[in-house]
């Protein structure tokens, strides 16, 4: 039942069933959850508000912090930093956690690559209360378990359990003097104020790890040793005497690596599901019924020393995640199987791309109502290079209604995309020739050839297609723009209009209305206002006037066309005054401001059927935040989604749904931390969305891109890329996605909650 390496490759380019991991904050490395035995995050919900997730994360000194709290108030889709628990990471501690009401009870300790003496590998226990009326978990004062008094012990690998009487049980290993490990064990019959040695319950050769868990109604203790077969279980009742551990009992011949390669959560009655991996890098599953466990089952037969579980409990399902290897040691996926009914699903792999993903978290349990499981992870270069710790979501079952997902069906890193024809020619540059050359492709943008050589040696930098064909360009010579047309497919261009200083920001900078063209310039030769100039030409751009001039702005980003209401929109950036979204009704002559500010600084929108329209915002300062948003023709403003950035595009497919593209700039302080990623975000009915694709940025000095302005006649999306990390020269390229439709229940979003007024619908 292992998940073949043959058909994982084949998964890499199947992303619809992915959302790509999105991060939560910088990390020194790929082993930043680990101990994959202890439990790292925890869900809690309140009863006076939204559920909290709290995840103990080991930073490695990034952003100046050791171990500390994250906290998310959206079923993990945003973190921010909570607060420490032991934030000095020249010792490397991290936490088990255990809820216990609306508390959370934790123990850390210290955990390395390998086992070594200190005297400060100590054991420490602490609370940290819920306070209501703030919505927020205070620490009560860490009390020390075990002390390591000598250079040559210390403690490691601290795990916490509390039993049916309320009492706390906390189990380490001590390294000795000799380099043998013991399994010891401390109680506290007093909510954790004190606590008292027990007998120790192993004793083993080496390094060892293993999982001390409640069942309801007993304890049991699974442990074992690096590279050594079988592992061990010693079970005690609750009402037992105390020190009344049952001997040691073989859990199964094959072992478990490291002793601590695994995750496992209680069913009750005595009763778990386990997922480990054997000595020999095999990822298994058993059943414990009360006595003994039960037989294998094999889910990842090929791994290596980074392969590891992640196991929650959603209602009566299983869902077990994974990391499985491609190339050791750099590239391994993000994958989940369900077992529902006693069978195990197929994997579903739910990222790809080129990362390593090492050790995974999620909590033990997780009510059956939440649509999406959030799985988190660390995602770096490699296993010893500084990263992120990161979330992807995984959609169970199908739980009514669908999804966009986006397939990838091909990708270039040798030209820069223009635009498509309605008839289905596209056009490019090619990345190592001049600009003054333009490519045509007849096959789907799939392969290229040369077409023509601009007569003036102008360098195309921007083209729109109209709707019968004729191409527009913005084109560029001695430091001047100039607009060029082609009305015979790219193969003759002659100069139109003269903008100077000014130039086309994007293909939505020129928009068609009833039977006119419009033209909506961009400048960036000043950071103050400057006049916007939106041209008309009634002749398919031939020639041109000046229709209107805009006063208090700094950059005219764009035009949408509603047809159908003979309407036309434009849009203003990008400081607070200078931004806005207009709509005339009167060709261009006179306009309405509908959204100022921030709200309304807006690079791309299209127009919905009821004549409003929907956008990603520009916004990349605080306090305002981006999101995708909505306005109705009579000034009615709702903010439906948050995005993780500045949004560059909004794009209306044909056969139904929405992608927007948000970008990472170099500057601006929006971005959670350890984002460095553009990303694409899409909707069926424009209020659930998901992220879908993720793009790391090549140079941290410039903008990284991901935006769709273009379809091809056969349905497929021309995703355009700029600075974007394993692409061509200056990270340029394009992919050409597939719509498809996915069963499955719909991200979170935000509804309308008033009909009419500017009044936000929700923040996030």
């Amino acid at each position: 039942m292992g998940l073949d390496r043959v058909a994982l490759l084949g998964w890499l380019l199947l992303t619809a069933e992915a959302l790509a991991a999105q991060p939560i904050a910088p990390i020194g490395g790929g082993d930043a959850l680990t101990l994959p035995a202890q439990r790292h995050v925890v869900r809690l919900a309140p009863p006076d508000g939204s559920a909290v997730w709290l995840l103990a994360l080991q930073q490695d000194g990034k952003d100046e912090h050791g171990l500390g709290f994250f906290r998310s108030e959206d079923e993990g889709e945003t973190w921010s930093y909570a607060a420490p628990i032991q934030n000095d990471w020249t010792h490397r501690d991290t936490a088990d956690l255990l809820p216990v009401g609306m508390d959370v009870a934790l123990v850390y300790s210290h955990e390395g690559s390998t086992p070594d003496g200190s005297t400060r590998h100590d054991v420490y226990f602490q609370w940290w209360r819920y306070q209501a009326a703030g919505r927020e978990w205070t620490p009560s004062p860490a009390v020390r378990v075990f002390d390591s008094t000598r250079a040559d012990t210390g403690y490691m690998r601290a795990e916490l359990a509390r039993d049916s009487l309320g009492r706390l049980w906390v189990q380490a290993f001590r390294l000795e003097p000799d380099g043998t490990h013991t399994a010891v064990l401390s109680l506290s019959g007093d909510e954790g104020l004190t606590f008292q040695p027990q007998a120790p319950l192993a004793h083993l050769p080496m390094r060892g790890g293993g999982r001390l868990i409640h069942l309801g109604d007993r304890l049991l203790f699974l442990y074992g040793h690096h590279g050594v077969s079988p592992a061990w279980f010693r079970v005690r009742a609750d009402t037992a005497p105390l020190g009344s551990w049952q001997p040691e009992q073989e859990a199964f011949s094959e072992g478990i690596y490291h002793g601590s390669s695994l995750s496992a959560v209680s069913l009750g009655n005595g009763r778990m599901h386990l997922v480990y991996k054997d000595i020999a890098d095999r990822l298994l599953y058993r059943a414990f019924a009360g006595e003994t466990f039960g037989p294998p089952v094999v889910l990842e037969g090929t791994g290596d020393w980074a392969l590891q579980p992640a196991v929650t409990l959603v209602g009566e399902e299983l869902l077990v995640f994974n990391n499985p290897p491609v190339s050791l040691g750099t590239h391994y996926t993000l994958a989940v199987r369900v077992l529902s009914g006693g069978t195990f699903g197929s994997a579903q792999v739910l990222e790809s791309s080129e990362r390593f993903r090492g050790y995974l978290a999620v909590p033990e349990r997780l009510p059956d109502s939440l649509p999406r499981v959030p799985i988190l992870h660390g995602e770096t270069p490699d296993a010893n290079s500084d990263g992120n710790a990161a979330v992807t979501f995984f959609a169970r079952g199908e739980q009514g209604g669908q999804r966009l997902g986006l397939e990838l069906v091909h990708a270039n890193t040798t030209h820069r995309f223009l635009t498509a024809s309605p008839g289905g020619e596209a056009y490019a540059l090619g990345l190592d020739d001049s600009w003054s050359r333009l490519y045509e492709s007849t096959d789907g943008a799939r392969t290229w050839h040369f077409k023509a050589d601009h007569p003036l040696g102008a360098g195309f930098l921007v083209m729109t297609a109209l709707a019968d064909g004729t191409l527009l360009a913005d084109t560029t010579r001695d430091g001047l723009h100039f607009v060029s047309r082609s009305g015979d497919g790219g193969a003759t261009w002659q100069e139109v209009l003269s903008l100077g200083s000014y130039r086309l920001l994007t293909s939505h900078s020129i928009a068609e209305l009833d039977g006119a063209v419009y033209l909506l310039e961009y400048q960036s030769f000043t950071g103050g206002d400057a006049p916007i100039r939106l041209y008309a030409s009634g002749d398919r751009g031939r020639t041109w006037s000046v229709r209107q001039t805009f006063f208090g702005h700094r950059h005219g980003h764009g035009l949408a066309a509603d047809p159908a209401r003979h309407a036309l929109w434009a849009f203003f950036g990008d400081t607070t005054p200078q931004s806005g979204t207009y709509r005339s009704t009167d060709a261009g002559s006179s306009w309405q401001l509908l959204v100022g500010g921030q709200e309304g600084d807006v690079v791309d929108g299209v127009v919905l059927a009821d004549g409003s329209l929907l956008y990603g915002q520009d916004i990349s300062y605080l306090p305002n935040l981006p999101h995708v948003a909505r306005v109705t023709p009579d000034g009615s403003y709702v903010e439906l989604y948050r995005l993780p950035g500045p949004a560059y595009s909004t794009y209306a497919l044909r056969t139904g749904g929405f992608v927007v593209g948000a970008a990472r700039e170099p500057d601006g302080d929006i971005y959670l931390p350890g984002e460095e990623s553009a990303h694409v975000v899409a909707s069926l009915d424009g209020i659930h969305w998901e992220r879908l694709r993720s793009y790391p940025r090549l140079d941290p000095n410039e903008n990284v891109r991901a935006d769709v302005y273009a379809e091809l006649p056969s349905g497929l999306l021309i995703l355009q890329l700029e600075n974007a990390w394993g692409f061509g020269p200056g990270g340029v390229g394009y992919q050409l996605l597939r719509p498809v439709r996915l069963s499955a229940p719909l991200a979170p979003g935000c509804l309308p909650t008033r009909a009419s007024g500017r009044a936000k619908a929700c923040e996030r």
